[in-house]
Order: structure tokens, then sequence, then C-alpha cells
């Protein structure tokens, strides 16, 4: 990153936002949503392009808004610590291990195999984790109520993340 430009300058966090309003966007004009899913059942028929767009295919306005502050505010601050090839190893590893995650746990019940998948929330999440684990000083105001960061904040949005999967599935 260049010194001394603000972080949204960072190659990497304009290229995800860019990915993310294109996709999202297309899919809602299009209603191709169905296109940009993980559905594991299409992958393993030949559409390996759904490994990587339904991170950034986010089919409501409000996922949209908040993944894009998100990909700004953590991804941006991580890119400036981390530099670029960073930033983009961390979210490549992250949509990666999501995804083939995603296709090992549906190979354990096949019936979820052809079940879409979509949105930005376990890039969200790494994010926002990575970012309180980096800057275990920083903190972040809730509601204008809890105010909390570095580790507990990273370890509250990991058990948030598992107590979603429990009520909404993996």
């Amino acid at each position: 990153m260049v010194t001394g430009l603000p972080r949204w300058f960072s190659p990497t966090v304009a290229a995800l936002l860019a990915a993310t309003f294109a996709l999202s966007l297309g899919g809602a004009l299009t209603e191709g949503f169905g296109a940009l899913a993980l559905v594991p059942a299409r992958v393993w028929r030949g559409e390996v392009w759904r490994l990587v767009t339904w991170v950034f295919a986010l089919p409501s306005p409000e996922t949209l808004v908040a993944t894009a502050v998100g990909l700004y505010w953590f991804g941006g601050e991580l890119a400036e610590r981390w530099r670029e090839p960073g930033l983009r190893r961390f979210v490549g590893a992250i949509v990666g291990v999501t995804s083939v995650g995603t296709l090992t746990l549906t190979a354990l019940a096949p019936a979820a195999q052809h079940l879409p998948y979509l949105g930005g929330w376990a890039l969200g999440d790494a994010l926002l984790i990575a970012w309180a684990l980096e800057f275990p000083d920083r903190r972040l105001r809730v509601y204008a109520v809890l105010s909390i960061g570095g580790p507990p904040l990273a370890y509250g949005v990991a058990g948030l993340t598992a107590l979603a999967a429990v009520y909404f599935g993996p």
C-alpha cells in the first residue's frame, strides 16, 4: 500500500468491494443468485466458479451494507498492517477453507448437497476476528452500550458464529 494514503486506496479492499457490489447487485437485478450460490452438487458437476462467487453474492441490502462496511473498515486496517499480499492470502484462505469446508460437511449430509449457500458472513467474521486479534487495544462500541475489543471480541464473534450454525445449520 502506498504510504500516506487512506485505507480505502487498498487495491485488495477495492477489488473485494467491487466484486461484492457487482455480484450482489447483479444477482438482485437479474434474479441470478441461483447461478452464484455455492450448491455443492453443482460444484461436483463442474461449476467451480461457485466456490468463489457465493461469498460475494449477498441477497439482502442490509447484508450488503454491513459486509461493505466490514470489508472497508477491517479489511482496510488489515491491509495497512499486513500489506496487500498478506490480506490477499488471508482472504483467499478464508474463501478456500469455507468453500471446501461446506463441500465436506454437505458430503456428510446428502440432502444438503442441493441447498444454495450465499453470503459474506464467513469472510466478514474472519476479518473482524483477525482485526480484533491484530489490534487488541482498539474497541468497538455496540449499540452505544457495550465497548469490546481484542480477544473477547474475537472469541465473542466466533461463539456467535457457532451459535448461529446451531440455530440455522452450518
